[in-house]
């Protein structure tokens, strides 16, 4: 099964969220137990500039991206998601690539916390709890 992840999630783990840490590293667990987990590219640049406001040490940040793609595959953005995400009524630009990429990768999931932005998605989402629940199931 084919999951992509979203950036807000990877960022609870790396960034020890308090009350959002549990449940989100819960799910990057899963990355060992028959789940194909992915990020888009785009969420690579994201996450290692937030990261690094808050380490302040690029040798560190480098580490822990490193450590990232030991769990978790990078999906490519290229000009057909940017053109698709341009042409689609998603509110929010960010988002509308991030869902281009999940559909390009044909994903069966996108775990985010933020469902409401993908209320008009193609492809399923769920929370971090609701797919933990779907995974113990």
């Amino acid at each position: 099964m084919i999951v992509f992840i979203n950036t807000n999630i990877v960022l609870d783990v790396m960034l020890a969220n308090t009350g959002l840490y549990d449940e989100s590293n819960a799910v990057l667990s899963y990355c060992d137990k028959g789940y194909d987990f992915y990020i888009s590219a785009a969420s690579c640049t994201d996450i290692f500039y937030i990261v690094k406001r808050t380490l302040r040490d690029v040798d560190a940040v480098k580490q822990v991206m490193r450590n990232l793609l030991t769990a978790v595959s990078v999906a490519g953005v290229d000009e057909s998601c940017i053109r698709r995400a341009l042409d689609s009524d998603w509110a929010d630009f960010e988002d509308s690539v991030q869902h281009e990429v999940a559909q390009q990768i044909k994903a069966d999931i996108i775990i985010t916390r933020n469902q409401s932005d993908y209320k008009h998605s193609a492809v399923r989402t769920m929370t971090p709890a609701e797919f933990l629940t779907f995974a113990e199931s």
